[in-house]
């Protein structure tokens, strides 16, 4: 962090803004080659389950005669499928640069030796799935939160307290930030956060950097940021900052939400409950329908009327 220090020092612009950069070795960094590899063994895993089904369908259909089978089976997967070799082609030959690079993504992170680990991670994963179907809702809620935990280590911000203003990199376009610019507000990477409402903060230390958890004003919490996170050596002055947006902020509350608006995602919310609570008395004791419906159709439906509620 030494080096991300020293242009933290020597980025800050003024005695009151803070800026800070936290850009770790990404080919050396542990837990992104983690999560990435386990995601390849992932898509490795499916992919293996999806070709043994195609050439089980193809075996079978030729065993048994049903050449058509057979047929119909290879031309929907190797022609006009999630494997087309037709579109592989037309893409090689007219696609862009650009195009052929987002049909083929970069691998120079992966580590072949590391495959079949990350494979045996994943059939580990998986596994209680036979048991509880109903977990693969948690799934894609767990990548969200790996891909957020590998993002927010690579970061490079500034936080004004005279305007309560914050704006923020992370992931991968944090490395252009890496020199002496500073996030503007007009570029595309670039996520600005109002906290004029802000009234606590709490902040954790966690290995070389320091989590902070803003805790806003009644009314004021929405699109705001529930999470902050940076390096160490930066930890202290991002304190006093979001400190002084505490004392100075003179924030007042606005109307919120228009009555209509309130009354929409009211209803809204209430007709997904109802539809989830349906689902719930029809399925009975079928355990995987009712962690379905109360995953999806109820999480959503609390969500609009919390929203119809606070806001």
């Amino acid at each position: 962090m030494a080096d991300g220090e020293d242009r933290n020092r020597r980025r800050e612009g003024d005695d009151s803004a803070v800026t800070w950069t936290a850009l770790p070795d990404r080919d050396a960094d542990r837990l992104r080659l983690a999560v990435l590899h386990l995601g390849a063994g992932v898509a490795g895993l499916f992919g293996l389950a999806l070709l043994s089904a195609l050439l089980f369908v193809l075996v079978d259909g030729l065993a048994g005669e049903n050449v058509d089978v057979a047929v119909l089976v290879g031309v929907l997967a190797f022609v006009g499928g999630p494997a087309s070799l037709w579109y592989l082609l037309l893409s090689v030959e007219h696609g862009t640069d650009r195009e052929r690079e987002t049909l083929v993504p970069s691998a120079g992170w992966l580590r072949l030796r590391y495959l079949p680990p990350a494979m045996l991670g994943a059939v580990v994963l998986f596994l209680p799935l036979a048991v509880e179907p109903g977990l693969l809702l948690a799934y894609p809620v767990a990548a969200v939160v790996c891909r957020a935990a590998v993002d927010s280590r690579y970061t490079v911000g500034h936080l004004d307290p005279e305007t309560g203003t914050l704006r923020q990199v992370t992931g991968a376009a944090a490395a252009e930030y890496a020199a002496d610019a500073t996030p503007g507000p007009d570029d595309r990477a670039v996520r600005t956060w109002d906290l004029s409402s802000l009234r606590a903060v709490h902040r954790r230390r966690i290995g070389g950097y320091t989590v902070f958890l803003p805790r806003y004003r009644r009314r004021g919490r929405w699109g705001r940021a529930y999470l902050l996170v940076v390096p160490n050596d930066a930890a202290d002055r991002v304190a006093t900052a979001l400190d002084t947006v505490v004392r100075t902020s003179d924030w007042e509350p606005g109307p919120g939400l228009d009555r209509a608006v309130r009354v929409a995602l009211g209803g809204l919310g209430l007709c997904f409950l109802g539809a989830a609570g349906a689902f719930v008395v029809v399925a009975g004791e079928r355990a995987s329908i009712v962690a379905y419906a109360l995953g999806t159709l109820g999480l959503f439906g609390a969500a609009l009327l919390l929203a119809a509620i606070r806001g």
